[in-house]
């Protein structure tokens, strides 16, 4: 991935960002439904709910760098998000 798109995105609002990752989503799973890829019903629930939070404010959302941090912590991976 290029370096102008990570900053470009870093420039985005909160909501703007979500906005992004849910129309990436859509774009991934349209590309995965031509092989074959479906969601459960659990799992369409537990995205719906998810927006639900994230829309009414009431998700727990982090940080690129607090993402990263937790996965150094629980599983030893390190990576770099913004």
């Amino acid at each position: 991935m290029s370096t102008s798109i990570i900053e470009e995105v870093s420039k985005l609002t909160k909501l703007e960002k979500i906005e992004l990752a849910r129309y990436l989503f859509d774009e991934i799973t349209k590309e995965e439904l031509e092989d074959d890829f479906e969601l459960s019903a659990e799992q369409k629930a537990d995205l719906d709910q998810a927006m639900v939070e994230i829309e009414n404010g009431t998700a727990d959302l982090y940080t690129g760098e607090e993402f990263s941090k937790e996965l150094k912590e629980k599983y030893g991976i390190t990576v770099s998000l913004p």
